[in-house]
């Protein structure tokens, strides 16, 4: 008699959600643990040393330093927003951001100021949906300063496809005026792209 193999056929198993982002965020909001404190004007951000370090170079090296206010734990931040800083520190526990439409062009300094490359890349992104003729040459600006690479060449490549638009705004001939390097870089890329129309780079041969 030939025997029958039974195959016995598991339940599946109901593996709970990943909290992680959720429980970082309910570390950021209890200040129980914390071991320094951020002031932003007259906010104060009770955090962990040992996260911000973990996910920011900048801090890294601002807390193996000993300087002043690493000693008191406490540090003194004069040159972002209070409601700037909440959202930089809830990206750097959570991986997330909120507002980010609204906050972009004031978020990407801070992201580039703490090396948050992820961060900065996204505001870059939100940005260059909002691009028009006459905040153009500021958004060009400001991906200059912050070496914000995809979003200035995303900028030049606007202004060259809309020159006759945006060289009447105020914004531009503000930007002729204060940043000359950019309106050269912009008639370089224009230039650039011109040659390739007429000249288009030559395939080549394959040799048998």
């Amino acid at each position: 008699m030939e025997s029958l193999e039974t195959t016995y056929i598991f339940e599946s198993f109901k593996i709970p959600e990943c909290r992680l982002s959720d429980d970082f965020q309910t570390l950021l909001d209890n200040p129980v643990y914390s071991d320094v404190t951020l002031v932003c004007g007259h906010k104060e951000f009770p955090v962990h040393k040992a996260i911000l370090s973990a996910r920011s170079k900048v801090f890294q090296a601002m807390f193996e330093h000993k300087m002043l206010e690493n000693e008191r734990s406490r540090v003194e931040i004069e040159d972002i927003d209070g409601d700037i800083m909440l959202e930089i520190l809830r990206f750097i526990y959570t991986g997330k951001i909120q507002n980010i439409d609204k906050l972009a062009d004031a978020l990407l300094p801070a992201a580039d100021k703490y090396c948050l490359e992820r961060l900065k890349v996204q505001c870059e992104e939100t940005l260059c949906t909002t691009i028009d003729k006459d905040n153009v040459a500021d958004i060009l600006i400001l991906a200059d300063l912050h070496s914000a690479t995809q979003l200035r060449q995303q900028s030049i490549d606007f202004i060259n496809t809309h020159l006759q638009d945006v060289l009447e705004t105020v914004g531009f001939q503000t930007m002729i005026r204060t940043h000359p390097h950019l309106l050269a870089d912009a008639y370089r890329a224009m230039a650039s792209l011109q040659n390739n129309i007429i000249c288009p780079p030559r395939k080549k041969q394959r040799t048998v």
